[in-house]
């Protein structure tokens, strides 16, 4: 997956299309230890030539297999991701700097080079989410008890938490509390 730029030139007219897959496998679990194995991903898309850069549009799909946060049993993940890129030699980056917005993010090419496979790798490290359960996990809504603590959901600890202030009387209006307590009592008579 990689492209010198005078090969690129080539394609001012029209745009090149690619699609081919690669295997990143050892690279991602060298570099993610949460990543067991990543079967090939599938790579297609253009690349976009103009005199002011080179814009790479295109798509990712692989199943990568994780280790639960939970248990670190093996969880298969499929991904599927559509990625923009945009790349520019130094003397490009120069001449459009102050026409690039100021949320865009520019490739600055140190050789006269492009890999997407580097660009792919990177993807699908930021795509990993946080939280990877297997499929018994996600169905159990047993929470986990250990010695001294206990697992809970977010919500569960929101709701146990306000149960608890609502429990919770400020002592100073703890005499009010019982007074309207007996209002209650009265008026329901």
């Amino acid at each position: 997956m990689k492209w010198s730029l005078l090969e690129l030139n080539k394609f001012k007219d029209e745009p090149l299309v690619f699609s081919e897959t690669i295997d990143v496998n050892q690279s991602l679990t060298e570099r993610e230890p949460n990543i067991l194995g990543a079967s090939p991903v599938k790579v297609s898309g253009i690349f976009s030539v103009s005199q002011n850069e080179y814009i790479a549009d295109f798509d990712i799909e692989t199943e990568l297999t994780l280790a639960s946060t939970r248990s670190l049993e093996p969880v298969p993940y499929l991904t599927k991701l559509h990625i923009t890129e945009i790349y520019m030699t130094p003397e490009q980056f120069e001449k459009q700097q102050d026409k690039i917005a100021a949320d865009e993010l520019v490739m600055i090419l140190e050789k006269d080079l492009i890999d997407l496979s580097e660009a792919v790798e990177d993807h699908l490290l930021l795509s990993l989410p946080l939280q990877v359960l297997t499929d018994e996990e996600k169905q159990s809504e047993a929470n986990i008890v250990g010695s001294d603590w206990e697992l809970m959901s977010e919500d569960a600890y929101y709701n146990e938490r306000q149960q608890q202030e609502q429990n919770n009387i400020d002592p100073r209006l703890a005499k009010l509390s019982a007074l309207l307590d007996n209002n209650k009592d009265s008026g329901d008579e």
